[in-house]
């Protein structure tokens, strides 16, 4: 697993397998390993990209705040790396939606197709104040004081195999506090929602049936309002693909599936 230098940072990542081009984006709270049970199947259909975001995981630790554009700046940046080319498949999780579809916005020739987990695109003004509350109690008091109010809500530890969930727990308790606190501020702006309308390319929505940080009320209408998107619901809580990833990869690998029959038919066509 192999690290690059990119704005002014060590970002860690790692690249397998051959084939279209994959990225997996980790929720907020997440690092890389939150792909476990799914990078390796991935990888053996496409050339599968997969890093710890800014201040997480084995990616530097930074102090000062960190903003949602300089998340996507390094994201810029990783797709980069030599050997992984265009048009992206983005597999997304939570609050990584916002990084998703800012890109689109900067290099919409570049993406093929998005599939957005509990997409979180921004928060309105009353939410605000309750992530500055957490952000400052992780800062203040650590990340265990902090789990009360975080990792609670988002994976109830009665919800799914108990081993993922202590290992998921495990990775959380590891994170920086100042830097999980600057993660947590910066996930309020920008609010993306409107950009929804905006995408072109063919879309999946995929909503966890136990989350109780974004209701799969709130998905779904998100959902409608990308044209053409298709929208899930399977039995999972917040952080999706490492709860719930026996049931989210039949759901990627029918997506990506249509994909390649679509784009077979288009080039018959055009034979």
């Amino acid at each position: 697993m192999p690290w690059l230098e990119a704005n002014g940072i060590s970002i860690h990542y790692e690249l397998s397998g051959n084939g279209p081009s994959l990225v997996l984006v980790h929720e907020m709270g997440g690092t890389l390993a939150s792909w476990d049970g799914l990078f390796p199947t991935l990888s053996k259909r496409f050339r599968t990209l997969r890093y710890d975001q800014r201040g997480s995981g084995l990616s530097e630790k930074v102090r000062g705040s960190i903003s949602t554009e300089q998340l996507v700046d390094d994201l810029t940046a990783v797709l980069e790396i030599p050997g992984l080319a265009p048009p992206y498949r983005f597999v997304t999780v939570a609050a990584a939606t916002m990084q998703a579809l800012i890109y689109m916005t900067r290099h919409p020739d570049r993406i093929a197709s998005f599939v957005f987990c509990n997409p979180f695109t921004g928060a309105d003004e009353s939410r605000l104040a309750a992530l500055d509350e957490r952000a400052s109690l992780a800062e203040r008091e650590g990340m265990r004081a902090a789990i009360g109010v975080t990792l609670d809500k988002s994976w109830p530890a009665d919800i799914g195999e108990k081993s993922a969930y202590l290992a998921y727990r495990g990775r959380y308790l590891a994170h920086d506090p100042v830097c999980f606190a600057a993660l947590n501020r910066a996930i309020g702006r920008p609010n993306v929602a409107h950009l929804g309308k905006e995408v072109r390319v063919p879309t999946m929505v995929v909503a966890g049936r136990f989350d109780q940080v974004r209701p799969p009320a709130a998905s779904e209408a998100f959902a409608r309002t990308i044209p053409g998107a298709r929208f899930e619901l399977i039995d999972a809580v917040h952080m999706m693909p490492a709860q719930a990833g026996a049931a989210l990869l039949p759901l990627l690998q029918d997506f990506f599936n249509a994909q390649s029959e679509l784009g077979l038919t288009a080039g018959q066509r055009a034979s």
